[in-house]
């Protein structure tokens, strides 16, 4: 080579490329009972998808109870849970709460239902007036009390009352302090003659 001139040789670089071995894939063959299987799990989901589907349908459009569950719930316990205070058995009525007050005992299918009635509704129309509260004869609770013929004035506990077709009773502390049984007799005690 002469002196002054470059070699012209270019310097080959020789890469090798590292192949990377590859792993042989794993081939899964299904058996029929596999494939039986996958379909059938399939179409259980399907089948369960389209059942919840006609549920919520129905209760959307048919019964209209979907979105309103909360307030059905309400109006049913609403319903389920009025209770009439006024109205007593011949077994507690003994044991209200106030200290003085009236229990009228009255068939309230029988002939004297009206004129009990009037004479409540007179009394509770007045100002001031101690609390009534009705017995009703007609009641099953209460049937066994009932012995017109057998009417026991002089009742001062449960197990003596017997009781005719119209009866009012002033309780005064838990115990009987009257026991009348005439009509006139209760509109004197109740202040409407």
């Amino acid at each position: 080579m002469e002196k002054g001139k470059k070699s012209t040789k270019k310097k080959v670089e020789v890469k090798e490329e590292k192949k990377e071995v590859k792993k042989p894939e794993k081939i899964y063959y299904a058996t029929s009972e596999q494939k039986d299987l996958k379909s059938f799990a399939i179409v259980i989901v399907v089948v369960l998808v389209c059942v919840g589907i006609i549920y919520l349908a129905t209760r959307a459009f048919v019964t209209k109870d979907l979105f309103k569950k909360e307030e059905t719930k309400q109006d049913t316990v609403q319903e389920a849970v009025q209770v009439n205070y006024d109205k007593a058995i011949v077994g507690n009525m003994l044991d209200k709460p106030e200290t003085t007050y009236y229990v009228m005992v009255y068939d309230t299918e029988g002939k004297f239902m009206s004129d009990m009635s009037i004479l409540l509704s007179q009394y509770n129309a007045k100002e001031k007036h101690s609390h009534v509260y009705t017995v009703d004869l007609a009641n099953k609770l209460n049937k066994d009390y009932y012995d017109a013929e057998n009417e026991n004035v002089n009742a001062k506990s449960v197990e003596e009352f017997k009781f005719g077709d119209i009866t009012l009773v002033k309780v005064n502390k838990g115990k009987v302090d009257k026991y009348i049984t005439d009509y006139d007799k209760m509109k004197k005690e109740l202040g409407l003659e």
